[in-house]
């Protein structure tokens, strides 16, 4: 798994790189010719106060060419610099119920600074829309909790998205995974034209939608999050994003078709078509490829495939585009050569009061792995070294059968209904060769052949009911919940162990059975009453019943290689049932900017673990969890208390002995942790200076955590088992900084620092040894994005990450690890058709171990075409892994232990594809309007 560095090429990066960063500042070196500025005061002509968060707008006088803005801070002051000379200029001042302001000037070479004085606003009864000339419609407009960005005043690409649109609006951030934040503040929904769009998901009329479809956008303050808390502090209320779609846009259907090949016969094919017409919305997809990725987004699937709108359990993705949705895999999750395939639909419509939803999805995964991973550990005057190749071969299918339905009973009560099915199967095969070497030579060889079918069922609903009283901020939910989860797996194992000190030999040939069972029902009601404008009540009601089985089953081979002979010793049946039951109740004052909320929790815990092979263990607890939130303007201060109970798999107490050298054991002993946490939060927008302060410190005590327990014998063998341990600790800090450059002619810059540290205490045990131990960590970080009229857009980005471990016991040795991550990409558009982009991926660690690559670079380029009415079409070539590097490489510190893997992965390719865009908004699908 080494490959040599190509040292020309890399070279050949580094000047590129150079000789565009110059191109850009030769660039930003025309703003010289944009020195003058323009400032003043505006004040309500009849109180002689200033007036907060009036639009101050400067345009071309010739052909209101917006050219900047700013909005007025809370003394009514501004000023707006890097302003053209030797132009006429107008500026335009306007706030919701006054008259506009208007004043024309020039510029000159001999008076830069332009001092408009005070600017005195006459209130009138008449709308924005009403006295605003249509050209000179301001880019803000603030209405009390509402911010309101004109859509024409922020220019977009002929192609451009929505999402395109809110990066452009200031004080919104829109990171690279489609999250979208408003003066630092998430965003829960986007609705179109005040109705949901698509489930409402954040992402889908962000990643779908033109931009030249949208007439404004509005912030303000979730409805949703108010009902249910309506003293929230408002450095903690989630935001809402409204589109305003122009006029006759209200019918539509969008998605894409793509195909492409290429070198070392890699391709794609896919398509999405999806259909909205009032309040029906029909989606399709299919899919397949081998390039070791989801063949759609995780916001395409959310949104323009639908599957958010019948809503399902769990989500997850990785680093590199990886998708898979309750258990159903969408490509590119899991590692080495994969190859994708699936298809599904959804149908989501309205009638009358109700909501109704469907969807079913089947994905296909068959992938090729192998591994490196290089593990040391010290103890005493020993290095433990263990090295582990792995080959590995995994066919994964999935199906999922989601719905929803929704009644709209009356405007006071709602009920929601969701149910979910998957059905999985996997067949996998592991082939390990693994050994272990310490001061005085080699101590053990192993090679294991293992192979796994696995069938699993799910099915998950949940029950809602909503309920809105007629006295403001008196509120009602409910939830009940059900859960089953069944999975029954065969893993067959053969595996030839040799032992040098002293000599021996095992063979190991059996089939382990594992057969799990979950079935759970969850019933959470929740009450929310504002008794008066500074105070408010909350409490909720949980309670919920478990029944899980854990059944295990070794089995040797008779003589006719059938595996019927059981291993008592190895067998054991596992039922843990019971209650778990948790009332809580918090109370919350709010005077001026500070509110402040205590809260109690109680909570029981009834279990009974259940062995067919030893002593049944009952489990009895009950906890107090006591909470408290203050806040006072933009600084949160919250403790919380909450307990986990110990996994099931911890609790069973036979032993596996799937890998000869590491052998596992459970512990039904094991107690639910407690948890204290404590958490102080700052978050500031400046909106005059467009800057983002997020600053963040927490800590948290741990009693009866579950940690690893270990033995280590002469041959190498190692043993574990899981054990509470109190005096577990973490403090930490999360820090960031944004800051938003808005310059004239289109041009943006960002730039971003942050940094999260945390010092955590444990505990290691190693052959009955115990030693405290703390783990420090850093990782400071630091972007910059430059957008020159979206014709040329450079991100640069930097990460530098520090581990450090120190033992309380001299048995053990101290660790660290550093390492170094560097993200760069270049984008060029060229004469509105041809864009080129390009991006380099590098990581250097220098405390890598013979074998493993020190450092290695990924680096992708692609030119694409843009043509056919509308720019639907798209023709792409791209180059993966250019220098042929690309691998999975990892380094973890934990314990005593120091462990490298190094994985294959998708190396270089070359792929030439095609994509046909459909969008047809405002015109009647079917008949003359073709599709294409």
């Amino acid at each position: 798994m080494s490959c040599k560095k190509p040292k020309q090429a890399q070279t050949t990066m580094r000047i590129l790189f150079l000789l565009l960063s110059l191109c850009t500042l030769s660039l930003f070196s025309k703003a010289q010719d944009h020195k003058g500025s323009i400032q003043g005061i505006v004040i309500d002509s009849t109180t002689s106060k200033p007036i907060t968060y009036a639009t101050i707008s400067i345009y071309k006088a010739t052909d209101t060419t917006l050219i900047s803005y700013k909005l007025s801070d809370e003394k009514g002051e501004f000023r707006i610099p890097l302003l053209p000379t030797a132009l006429q200029l107008r500026v335009v001042v306007t706030f919701t119920g006054y008259a506009v302001y208007r004043k024309e000037l020039l510029i000159s070479s001999d008076k830069l600074q332009v001092d408009l004085g005070k600017i005195l606003m006459n209130t009138s009864a008449l709308s924005l829309n009403e006295i605003v000339v249509h050209a000179e419609r301001p880019p803000i407009t603030v209405r009390k909790d509402t911010v309101e960005f004109n859509a024409a005043s922020f220019k977009t690409l002929p192609d451009a998205l929505v999402e395109d649109l809110l990066r452009k609006l200031p004080g919104v951030n829109v990171d690279k995974d489609g999250n979208i934040l408003v003066n630092g503040r998430r965003v829960s929904t986007i609705y179109v034209d005040g109705k949901e769009f698509f489930g409402g998901d954040v992402r889908i009329a962000s990643k779908n939608l033109p931009a030249n479809t949208i007439d404004k956008v509005q912030a303000m303050n979730d409805p949703e999050a108010i009902r249910l808390n309506p003293l929230m502090p408002e450095a903690d209320i989630p935001q809402v994003i409204n589109l305003k779609l122009k006029p006759g846009i209200k019918k539509g259907m969008f998605g894409k078709i793509y195909a492409g090949g290429g070198f070392k016969d890699k391709g794609e094919a896919g398509a999405m078509l999806n259909l909205f017409r009032d309040t029906t919305q029909i989606s399709l997809l299919g899919y397949g490829n081998n390039l070791n990725k989801a063949a759609f987004a995780f916001t395409d699937l959310r949104s323009v495939g639908g599957f958010n709108r019948s809503g399902w359990g769990n989500a997850n993705g990785n680093g590199n585009g990886g998708l898979s949705i309750d258990k159903v895999s969408f490509g590119g999750f899991g590692s080495g050569l994969m190859t994708s395939s699936g298809g599904g639909g959804n149908f989501n419509t309205m009638i009358k009061k109700v909501q109704f939803s469907l969807n079913y999805f089947y994905g296909a995964v068959v992938s090729d792995y192998d591994e490196l991973r290089n593990t040391q550990q010290n103890y005493k005057d020993t290095l433990l070294i263990t090295r582990q190749n792995m080959d590995q071969q995994a066919r994964t299918h999935a199906q999922m059968i989601g719905s929803k339905v929704a009644f709209n009973l009356s405007p006071k009560l709602r009920v929601e209904f969701r149910p979910t099915f998957v059905f999985t199967k996997e067949n996998t095969r592991q082939i390990f060769d693994i050994n272990s070497t310490n001061n005085k030579g080699i101590l053990n060889q192993s090679n294991n052949d293992q192979q796994n079918r696995n069938n699993g069922f799910t099915y998950m609903s949940v029950l809602r009911v909503i309920t809105n009283f007629t006295k403001k901020g008196r509120t009602f939910d409910a939830y009940n919940i059900t859960n089953i989860d069944n999975t029954n797996t065969n893993l067959f194992n053969k595996a030839n162990n040799y032992f040098f000190q002293p000599p021996s030999q095992s063979i190991l040939n059996q089939l382990r059975r594992n057969d799990t069972r979950n079935t759970s029902n969850l019933f959470m009601a929740y009450y929310n009453d504002l008794w008066n404008e500074k105070t408010s009540f909350s409490s909720s009601i949980n309670s919920s019943y478990f029944h899980n089985t854990n059944d295990i089953g070794t089995f040797l081979p008779d003589i006719n290689e059938q595996y019927i002979i059981g291993v008592p010793s190895l067998s054991q049946d596992f039922i843990r049932s019971g209650m778990k039951n948790d009332v809580t109740t918090s109370i919350r004052w709010k005077f001026k900017k500070l509110s402040f909320g205590p809260g109690i929790g109680l909570s029981s815990y009834i279990a009974k673990n259940a062995f067919s092979a030893s002593t049944s263990v009952q489990q009895n607890f009950f906890f107090v969890l006591p909470s408290f939130n203050i806040s006072y303007d933009i600084f949160n201060l919250s403790y919380q208390t909450n307990y986990r109970e110990p996994a099931m798999a911890n609790l069973q107490p036979v032993v596996n002995n799937t890998n000869p050298l590491f052998i596992r054991k459970g512990n039904p002993d094991l107690k639910p942790s407690y948890n204290n946490a404590l958490n102080l939060s700052i978050r500031k927008y400046d909106t005059k200076r467009f800057m983002t302060y997020n600053i963040g410190f927490n800590g948290s005590i741990v009693k009866n955590a579950t940690i690893i327990s270990r033995t280590l014998n002469s041959s190498g063998v190692q043993s574990t088992m899981p054990i509470n341990s109190s005096g577990i600790w973490t403090i930490g800090n999360n820090l960031s900084f944004q800051k938003d450059w808005k310059l004239a002619n289109n041009r943006q810059i960002s730039f971003i620092a942050s940094n999260n540290s945390s010092l955590n205490q444990s505990l290691v045990m190693l052959n009955q040894v115990k030693s405290d131990f703390q783990t420090w960590s850093i990782r400071p970080s630091g972007e910059i994005r430059i957008n020159l009229n979206d014709k040329f857009e450079l991100n640069q980005a930097y990460s530098l990450t520090r581990f450090s471990n120190k033992y309380e016991s001299k048995e053990f040795t101290s660790q660290s690890l550093t390492y170094h991550d560097s993200k760069s990409e270049i984008i060029f558009r060229i004469a509105d058709k041809l864009v080129w982009e390009t991006s380099l991926d590098y990581r250097y660690n220098p405390n890598s171990v013979p074998g493993l690559l020190k450092d290695y670079y990924k680096w992708n380029a692609a030119v694409t075409y843009i043509f056919l009415k509308g720019r639907r079409g798209q023709l792409k070539f791209a180059v993966n892994d250019i220098l042929d590097q690309n691998i999975m490489a990892s380094r973890t510190v934990r314990e005593n232990l120091i462990e490298d893997m190094q994985g294959s992965t998708i190396r270089r390719y070359g792929l030439l594809t095609f994509t046909y865009n459909i969008r047809n908004f405002g015109e009647k699908i079917g008949g003359k309007n073709k599709l294409f």
